[in-house]
C-alpha cells in the first residue's frame, strides 16, 4: 500500500516537472519561430523544414533532454540532461531516404533523424562538440539559439544546399573523418550519381565503400544498393 502510494507520488512529481520543461521549451520555440518563418521554414512540433531549389529539405529541430526518475545513477560519460535542450540540424535528400530506409518513399515532413546528413548545433559551432543548454532563462537562451542558428546552422546547411554541393563536399579526400564516415559519404554520392545516370562512377564508388566496410553491419546495406540501383555486381 505504502509502496503504491509512493510510486503514485513520484509519477505525479515527474509529470509536473516534465510539464514545466515542456512549457519552457514551447516558450523558447515561440521566440525563435518568427525568425525561422522569415527564412522560409515551416514548423511542426519541435521540427522546422525548408526546401531548397534542388528539392532538398533542410531541417532544424529542437530536442529536450530525457527525464530520468529520481535516484538514477549515471555511469561513464552519460549525464543528467533533464531541464536542458539542444538543437539538431539535418539535410534530407529524397533518393538517399528512398534507397536506404525500410519502406523508402518521400516524406511529407522531415525530422532530423530522417536525414542522412546530420549534426548538432554545438558541433558546427566554434566549440566543435555537443552542447546542451539550460531551460531556466528562456529569453536569454532564445537569443543564444537565434545567434547560433544564424552564425553556425545556416552556413552548415548552405554547404549541402544542392546535390552538386554534396558531391563536391563529399567526393574530396578528408583525413578528418573515420573510415566508416568516409564510406557513408561515398555511398550517398553513389546514390546521387546513379539516379543522375552516372552508373559507372556510382558502381566504382560503391565498390570502394564496400571494401572499406569489410565486415561492418552496414556492408549488407551497401551490397543491397547494387541491386536496387541496377548497378550489377560489385567490382573486385
Amino acid at each position: 500500500m505504502i509502496r503504491n502510494l509512493l510510486r503514485v507520488f513520484v509519477l505525479t512529481l515527474m509529470a509536473k516537472e516534465k510539464s514545466k520543461t515542456t512549457q519552457a521549451m514551447d516558450e523558447l520555440q515561440a521566440s525563435v519561430r518568427p525568425f525561422l518563418k522569415e527564412l522560409g521554414f515551416r514548423g511542426r512540433a519541435r521540427a522546422f523544414n525548408r526546401t531548397t531549389s534542388d528539392g532538398i529539405t533542410q531541417v532544424i529541430e529542437f530536442q529536450l533532454g530525457r527525464f530520468d526518475p529520481p535516484g538514477t545513477q549515471y555511469v561513464g560519460f552519460r549525464q543528467n540532461l533533464y531541464g536542458k535542450f539542444t538543437v539538431n540540424v539535418g539535410v534530407y535528400v529524397p533518393e538517399m531516404h528512398k534507397y536506404t530506409y525500410p519502406g523508402g518513399g518521400e516524406l511529407p515532413f522531415v525530422h532530423e533523424y530522417d536525414c542522412w546528413i546530420r549534426a548538432r548545433l554545438g558541433t558546427v559551432g566554434p566549440e566543435h562538440h555537443d552542447i546542451w543548454w539550460d531551460l531556466e532563462s528562456v529569453h536569454e537562451q532564445a537569443a543564444e539559439v537565434f545567434h547560433r542558428i544564424e552564425r553556425d546552422a545556416l552556413p552548415f546547411l548552405a554547404r549541402f544546399e544542392t546535390r552538386d554541393a554534396i558531391l563536391q563536399q563529399w567526393m574530396q579526400e578528408n583525413s578528418d573523418v573515420s573510415k566508416f564516415d568516409r564510406s557513408r559519404q561515398q555511398t550517398a554520392c553513389a546514390i546521387i550519381m546513379a539516379i543522375r545516370g552516372r552508373r559507372g562512377e556510382a558502381r566504382s564508388i560503391l565498390s570502394a565503400a564496400l571494401r572499406q566496410l569489410a565486415d561492418h553491419p552496414s556492408a549488407q546495406m551497401v551490397r543491397g544498393l547494387f541491386e536496387k540501383l541496377g548497378l550489377g555486381e560489385p567490382e573486385s
